[in-house]
């Protein structure tokens, strides 16, 4: 394993019934795209990565962990989709001490290997989701000192798990006026708001009662069961843990991340971040527009009557819990 040095695991997948390792060699290449298949997608146009690939089991990347544990985990950002949290993961890249592994793909499938591998046990998957990060989190630069997981938006409800394998680690959730998230999946819907990626349970549901559901129906009962995982993990928290909606961003982003995730500035940092806060998050070439008014135009009778229904009352809850905890001393 310590020929893989400067590679980081590209995929993980299911070869019969174990799972394997694919790897990538990213050599100097920071993780600054929006979006960890992104920069994994740029650094694959380079001869070297198409031609020479390593594939590896699960169990010698928990063996490489224990010498090898990579940088600590400082930060881990939940959220509700659609709300802002890919504009967190680009300030955070912003600085160059940071690692920020943004919806990274090989964390996706370890939170998520044992709806496909029957008997696997939560210590196994905290193992891989340590080993996994740990590989990815490697220092590959002088300056980089801490690595911050911004995670699917169905990863909160893996929250409890999730804080086991990186104790104390503080978190954030954030959130979204719902009828504005809806109008956001109208016309591109995330996976999760898709049957199939989440199991029924999750959302309360038994396996039948997908049949026939409306898709609209289906994706707002999503939205509102990942918005109450967060309520409860913020309300029953065991680490220091902040609620942000979306419209705090671009006034408070910088002091949400100084305060609550320790981010210290200096030199040139601040104009580094004020320049992400002036772009769009998702596409940097263009500039910020906030289409908080597009949305509500936009937005389905129907999608705007189920979000109000499946999640105005658990947005409500968060705003709540949100004010009460900003007031408290």
């Amino acid at each position: 394993m310590t020929a893989l040095h400067g590679w980081v695991p590209a995929r993980i997948h299911e070869e019969g019934g174990r799972l394997r390792v694919d790897w990538c060699h990213l050599g100097g290449q920071r993780f600054t795209d929006p979006f960890f298949d992104e920069t994994l997608e740029r650094r694959l146009r380079h001869p070297f990565a198409m031609l020479f690939r390593h594939q590896t089991s699960m169990e010698d990347l928990v063996a490489r962990q224990a010498s090898q544990p990579g940088l600590p985990v400082r930060g881990l950002v939940f959220h509700m989709s659609r709300c802002g949290s890919t504009l967190v993961a680009q300030l955070l890249a912003a600085l160059p001490r940071h690692i920020v592994l943004s919806e990274a793909g090989p964390v996706d499938t370890v939170l998520r290997a044992h709806q496909r591998l029957p008997g696997l046990t939560d210590a196994q998957r905290i193992d891989w989701l340590r080993a996994v990060v740990g590989a990815l989190g490697q220092q590959r630069h002088p300056d980089e000192r801490a690595v911050f997981l911004k995670l699917d938006a169905w990863h909160v409800l893996e929250l409890p798990l999730l804080q086991r394998a990186f104790p104390g680690v503080p978190w954030m959730f954030l959130y979204r006026d719902p009828v504005e998230v809806m109008a956001s999946h109208q016309n591109h819907r995330g996976a999760h708001m898709l049957p199939g990626l989440l199991p029924p349970e999750h959302l309360g549901l038994a396996a039948q009662q997908l049949e026939g559901i409306p898709l609209d129906e289906y994706g707002a009962r999503v939205l509102a069961a990942i918005c109450e995982a967060g309520l409860r993990g913020y309300q029953s928290r065991q680490a220091p843990a902040r609620l942000v909606d979306h419209r705090q961003l671009q006034r408070e982003g910088v002091p949400l991340l100084t305060e609550l995730f320790g981010v210290e500035l200096s030199g040139d940092d601040g104009a580094r971040l004020r320049d992400v806060l002036e772009r769009n998050a998702k596409n940097p070439v263009l500039p910020f527009e906030d289409d908080t008014a597009e949305k509500a135009r936009r937005v389905s009778p129907l999608a705007r009557e189920l979000a109000e229904r499946w999640c105005r009352p658990v947005h409500d809850a968060l705003e709540a819990a949100r004010l009460e905890g900003h007031a408290a001393p």
